[in-house]
């Protein structure tokens, strides 16, 4: 009878600290897993799959990633068809779930009213992936995984909600912030010019014209004729600065910009964290204020 007691007591033991065991995700995408850590405290471990000196556009997971994820509780992608590997690549994880954190918030589709492209035929109508450069978006994406976590683990609910309503109140706060630093521009500057199609969310959010070179992708090329109406665009419309990328090539932005007579102002956070503040929160901090700072002068 004792043996018997003592061994229900380590199963119910045993049950209690699997139960308690952090959720493993392995995330495809820096901005997800920040949020993932937000969300989910000491209660997740996340495996950031893509390092953040890489290109979400051009990244395709390694065998060694595989593996990692297939050995998670759950993987986590930024969705809205910005992995195109992603069908592919869950159907070699052995059953481990995939959750589009995205899909659950709304899209914005590309269309010439909101911004320019080399190649305007070819992305009108596409959704724009770039879902996280509104804040409004990341709120609603971040309380969509708090359910996820809950789901996996019904018992630490109370703490996953805890958490997303500290985040949703500095998400507000955050929010609040970037428009009023936003005013602070003249309504003439208020033109995001940038190479890569990346800010639409964020222009749309914020009150901004989105003015792009390239594309939705980095990986396309803007053709000499295109560049030329750009150039003339930008001209016509007193564009006040352009903004590179960090990670990217600026020289095709700055060979228009010296053309077009406009200054070539910070870099901007497009699809990656900063490496020495890997969180979204300062990425939007990083972002607003170049964006400010560049285009508040008057011309």
């Amino acid at each position: 009878m004792r043996r018997r007691r003592v061994s229900i007591l380590m199963g119910v033991a045993l049950a209690a600290a699997s139960s308690a065991a952090p959720i493993r995700i392995a995330s495809l995408h820096p901005v997800v897993s920040d949020i993932a850590r937000q969300m989910g405290g000491d209660a997740v471990v996340v495996i950031d799959l893509m390092p953040l000196d890489s290109n979400p556009h051009n990244f395709y997971p390694s065998p060694s990633n595989l593996k990692e994820a297939s050995q998670a509780d759950m993987v986590l992608a930024a969705g809205k068809n910005l992995e195109v590997y992603l069908d592919s690549f869950r159907e070699s994880l052995g059953g481990v779930p995939v959750f589009e954190v995205g899909h659950g918030v709304p899209s914005l589709r590309v269309t010439a009213d909101d911004v320019f492209l080399c190649c305007p035929t070819h992305a009108h109508g596409a959704i724009d992936p770039h879902w996280w450069h509104s804040i409004q978006n990341v709120r609603r994406a971040s309380g969509l995984l708090a359910d996820e976590f809950s789901r996996l683990r019904p018992e630490q609910r109370d703490a996953f909600r805890s958490n997303h309503d500290a985040y949703a109140a500095r998400l507000d706060a955050l929010y609040r912030w970037a428009k009023r630093e936003i005013a602070a521009i003249p309504r003439a500057n208020r033109k995001l010019t940038t190479a890569h199609a990346a800010f639409g969310y964020l222009c749309r959010e914020m009150g901004l014209r989105s003015i792009t070179v390239l594309g939705l992708t980095t990986e396309q090329d803007a053709e000499p004729g295109y560049l030329k109406d750009v150039i003339r665009m930008l001209r016509e419309n007193r564009v006040p600065a352009v903004f590179p990328e960090v990670n990217a090539n600026p020289k095709v932005l700055e060979s228009i910009a010296r053309e077009a007579g406009v200054i070539v102002a910070g870099n901007l956070h497009a699809d990656m964290l900063a490496a020495d503040a890997p969180t979204y929160e300062a990425m939007v901090r990083h972002n607003i204020t170049t964006i400010v700072e560049g285009l508040r002068g008057s011309r």
